[in-house]
């Protein structure tokens, strides 16, 4: 595996574009042959000739199907009886190795999705508004498999080469009746029914929301109205038993056992070579963009904490990520123009339903019309549907992995495996589990079943979404939206950079309190977006000072500290 990473991302690039006008951002189906020249299907293989590639073809439905796989022989026989949407040009690719299909449902649009039954597309054409069906249990996009037409002295349409699979889950918490399985059963006999799905992958994500604590004892402190967490040390061999790559930090509970907890538990990632995003030693590399390639890949993971300031568990050094959603949509923008596919994960507001507050569905929608290839709502322990918006796929939150709570609506999550092929999500895929007594098991056909109606009448529940439209990239300007957190609470901030920026320079700094300061092409401007209220006694309402402002530009833009000026005014 290739991997590459690297922390930053909103930091003025070595030379500011000139404006632009706006662009779409799109995602058109791989083009592999000449619209004037026969598909590639069409070249037939000679007696004896080995092929030099496969056309492969994907089985779908909608997006809440709850078949994962059928055989051969059954989906030859709805093919043979029309049962399955296709259009003309997959017809004649697959009589071959279907057989002649019988009269049916002809598939007109590539990209409208199934709502109803199943269809065959070519699998470069797939999109995330379907579900994908395996054959004999093999996964287009993973082999040739049953629906691939073996073609000589042409290429394939789907390349292994280019193509990345990358998990990403929902709650962890090694804490509470968890704890208790990992202590009588081990990690084998608590993990051993999910673990292959984490495995076969290329990357790995988890949400682990509990920091570990030397002498922990999981089961105290876990009674309303106090709620503190904490793993044991050694449970961290069953976060490495799933081979994770990057660990999410915007859980509200990595603090309950205060900063040197968690201080302590990122060291520990780090030491195993894990990534993490969403939070961190300070609140810039908590926001700041991570950065993974693979297989020329190039992915952006950025996260935050949207609820957690009434637990008090952001602040201005180590902790999770505070949510400014400006600031998002900007970063989510500029790793597009970078030519990164941005993945967003937030901490929203936990529910007792599937279905997704209107608040909830308002935020990540907004992240999707920013440009996130994948948005995630990872605070839901109890699990929320998924939809495709403006071409990103939304999972509104997948549900505890692995995190045993009381309530049957927390018991059944799905996990997310997204297939990135040359720059393009062409499908998700699934498992369906149930924890019990602390381990999470497979659902069972009709258990999937049942659990895949509910989150489908909870998706009709909300205003429906445009998967269609396609992100605009707004005209790049020089002003950009930023934020610090001062003593618990978030100050809004417009920055505007200098005209160039090069590598290796520093630049003058204007704190501009007066908001009267025009734009420099020599400096960095910077004011405030109204205030802020500090819930602590004698600290007076009111907004950053200069001197907090500077501090944060310094530390996060290239300013020259002999060259800071304010511009003030009185309160």
């Amino acid at each position: 595996m290739a991997l590459a990473c690297a922390c930053g991302g909103s930091e003025p690039s070595p030379s500011e574009p000139a404006a632009i006008a706006p662009e779409v951002i799109d995602q058109p189906p791989v083009k592999i042959a000449a619209s004037r020249e026969p598909p590639p299907w069409q070249h037939p293989c000679a007696p004896g000739e080995t092929p030099s590639a496969a056309w492969r073809f994907a089985l779908i439905g909608g997006p809440f199907e709850p078949a994962q796989t059928t055989s051969r022989e059954a989906l030859v026989a709805k093919w043979r009886a029309g049962a399955i949407a296709a259009s003309d040009d997959t017809a004649a690719a697959l009589a071959g190795v279907l057989g002649e299909r019988g009269a049916g449902a002809q598939l007109l649009d590539a990209r409208a999705p199934v709502a109803r039954g199943w269809a065959i597309v070519p699998a470069h054409e797939l999109s995330p508004a379907w579900s994908v069906i395996a054959v004999d249990g093999a996964h287009p996009l993973a082999g040739d498999g049953a629906l691939a037409v073996p073609v000589c002295d042409a290429r394939g349409n789907i390349d292994p080469a280019k193509l990345t699979t990358l998990v990403m889950s929902g709650t962890t918490a090694l804490t509470g009746r968890t704890a208790e399985r990992i202590d009588d059963t081990g990690v084998r006999g608590t993990i051993g029914e999910i673990a292959p799905f984490f495995t076969s992958a290329d990357l790995v994500h988890l949400s682990n929301e509990v920091a570990f604590v030397r002498d922990c004892h999981p089961r105290t402190g876990q009674q309303p109205p106090r709620l503190k967490f904490c793993a044991r040390d050694r449970y961290i061999d069953l976060l490495a038993a799933l081979r994770p790559t990057i660990i999410e930090l915007t859980g509200s509970h990595l603090t309950d056992y205060g900063r040197r907890s968690m201080a302590r538990t990122i060291r520990m990632y780090e030491q195993r070579g894990w990534l993490w995003f969403g939070g961190g030693r300070t609140q810039l590399e908590a926001s700041e963009p991570r950065l993974v390639e693979h297989h020329g890949n190039r992915l952006a993971f950025v996260g935050c904490n949207a609820v957690n300031w009434w637990v008090k568990a952001i602040d201005d050094g180590l902790g999770t990520a505070n949510c400014d959603w400006a600031r998002m949509a900007w970063q989510l923008q500029d790793l597009r123009r970078r030519g990164y596919l941005p993945i967003a994960s937030v901490q929203h507001r936990e529910l007792r339903t599937h279905t997704p507050a209107r608040d909830l569905v308002r935020d990540l929608r907004g992240l999707a019309e920013a440009g996130a290839l994948f948005v995630l709502g990872s605070q839901a322990h109890v699990a929320h549907p998924w939809e495709v918006h403006y071409g990103a796929y939304v999972h509104y939150g997948p549900g505890n992995l692995l995190f045993a709570q009381y309530r049957e609506e927390q018991r059944e999550a799905s996990v997310d495996k997204l297939y990135i092929h040359d720059g393009a999500l062409l499908t998700v895929d699934h498992v369906y589990v149930r924890t019990e007594h602390g381990q999470p098991r497979q659902l069972r056909a009709a258990e999937r079943r049942a659990f895949l109606a509910e989150l489908a009448a909870a998706a009709a529940a909300i205003p429906p979404p445009d998967p269609w439209a396609r992100p605009t990239l707004p005209t790049l300007a020089r002003e950009r939206p930023d934020s610090l957190v001062v003593h618990g609470r978030a100050q809004r901030l417009t920055v505007t950079v200098p005209a160039h920026v090069e590598a290796g320079q520093r630049y003058p700094l204007v704190v501009d309190l007066a908001g009267t300061e025009p734009a420099r092409d020599d400096a960095f401007v910077v004011r405030r977006v109204g205030g802020f209220i500090v819930k602590r006694k004698r600290r007076p309402r009111g907004a950053a000072s200069a001197d907090d402002i500077a501090d944060f530009m310094r530390a996060k833009y290239p300013i020259d500290p002999r060259a800071i000026q304010v511009n003030d005014v009185r309160e």
